[in-house]
């Protein structure tokens, strides 16, 4: 055990020498097991090893007799002790997550909290291989990407999981061979929890209905896969590199194949994001549906973002703010919407002479029938106008140029528009493509508000 953690530690240089170490300790098994190899390799490895509790106060005089017994084992080895109190199920319910994914959250926070305190230069956690199919299979009964297929990484910025070579039988052999003694944390058998539930009665019925080394077979392939997830991402970054432009997927990008074209969707909503948490297949799916419909359609993504489609690809971007905030205006099908801050908007059947329509500045008539959804907002990059019946396509930005409006007063402008084509410069025109015809069955009347 201790030969094969250390050639593990060595293959995938989780410890350098002269390095220290933090270890996650809670008492359980997992925990003493991590804390007895590494005390008894760190002279081989040349390397300080620390360790720390983090007691979640959930289990009352229990979780606080964890703490101690940690404690003195460290005293016994010589160890340096912290320990930490966090108030998980506060936690749990301040921030709406699982007690599960609070203590998570929460430990790695304290853990990397004391690794800048004092200085240490890697987080040692006990993830074993049988965690490693676990989440695997956790990841894909809740819905995944080949990424979350992927499992617990050896190492993720500074922490490490040297017993990710090991299962869990082999540790609870060696504690017994060894006399290690160790907690047993009664929340690991509530199968109210989705990986306990996994682990006692899923996993368990796989090996003996389905095959004894399922658990090893599925953290091998786990294992293969990231070895293609980290090819696939070097040519998301090549890609990335030619396709996209100021947070825009070219629409030479669209002819890619579909898993290089979504995945540079994922990583361009990453970018603009900063986080991929709640990012979802679907929303990647109806981004990449964006690259076959016309300009002017959009989808909405979580963190205040949208996928707008342009006339030269699909811009991802963070939806405007105050006057400049999309103001989505469904349109109602035989109803008059209700008048927002600055316009209001009626339908009626097509009473009027498409050749005479009066000239007002501040309203207008559109055809129904032609759209989807409208936005009161002030400009954005991509959009456009178009300027005659042939579909001609104008950028606002020319427009605005060619109309002398001042710059400092071309951001302040207020548009109607679907997605980035422009209906109607407020007080100014408006676009060919939305005109009135005579074989108009439905108008939109647009009467725009001054305040």
């Amino acid at each position: 055990m201790e030969r094969r953690v250390y050639r593990y530690i060595k293959e995938h240089q989780l410890i350098a020498e002269g390095e220290s170490v933090l270890l996650g300790v809670s008492g359980g098994a997992d925990s003493m097991c991590l804390l007895y190899l590494l005390n008894q390799l760190k002279m081989q490895l040349h390397c300080s090893i620390h360790v720390i509790h983090v007691n979640h106060m959930l289990r009352g005089e229990t979780a606080d007799r964890d703490a101690d017994f940690v404690e003195k084992i460290c005293m016994r080895l010589e160890v340096p002790f912290y320990l930490e109190k966090v108030d998980v199920s506060a936690l749990s319910k301040s921030e709406g997550l699982s007690e599960e994914e609070a203590g998570r959250q929460a430990r790695y926070e304290i853990f990397g909290r004391y690794q800048q305190k004092l200085g240490i230069d890697k987080i040692a956690v006990a993830h074993h291989l049988n965690d490693q199919s676990e989440t695997v299979l956790f990841h894909l009964f809740r819905g995944t990407g080949i990424h979350g297929l992927t499992g617990i990484p050896v190492q993720r910025g500074s922490v490490i999981r040297p017993l990710l070579c090991c299962g869990r039988l082999e540790i609870e052999n060696y504690l017994a061979e060894h006399k290690i003694p160790y907690c047993n944390d009664e929340t690991n058998q509530d199968v109210k929890y989705t990986r306990n539930k996994i682990r006692r009665e899923l996993l368990p019925y796989i090996r003996e209905n389905i095959n004894a080394q399922a658990e090893y077979h599925i953290a091998s392939a786990a294992g293969r896969l990231r070895e293609l997830a980290e090819y696939f991402d070097m040519q998301i970054e090549e890609a990335y590199a030619r396709y996209v432009q100021d947070a825009k997927l070219l629409e030479k990008g669209f002819s890619l194949h579909p898993a290089l074209c979504k995945g540079l969707i994922r990583k361009l909503i990453q970018v603009q994001a900063g986080k991929l948490k709640d990012i979802t297949e679907t929303h990647i799916e109806a981004v990449y549906g964006l690259t076959n419909n016309q300009t002017s359609k959009s989808t909405d993504l979580p963190y205040g973002l949208e996928a707008v489609r342009t006339y030269d690809g699909i811009e991802i971007r963070h939806k405007a703010k105050s006057q400049s905030e999309a103001l989505m205006l469904e349109v109602m099908r035989g109803k008059t919407i209700i008048p927002n801050e600055y316009v209001a908007i009626s339908l009626e059947k097509n009473t009027m002479d498409s050749d005479n329509i009066p000239e007002r500045m501040y309203t207008k008539w559109f055809d129904c029938d032609k759209i989807d959804k409208l936005n009161i907002r002030t400009r954005l990059s991509g959009d456009y106008l178009i300027i005659d019946d042939k579909g001609t396509r104008k950028k606002l930005k020319e427009y605005l140029i060619e109309e002398k409006i001042p710059k400092e007063e071309r951001g302040k402008l207020l548009l109607l528009a679907e997605g980035s084509h422009v209906l109607w410069v407020i007080g100014h025109r408006i676009s060919s493509a939305y005109k009135v015809k005579s074989t108009t069955k439905q108008v939109i009347r647009v009467d725009y508000l001054k305040r």
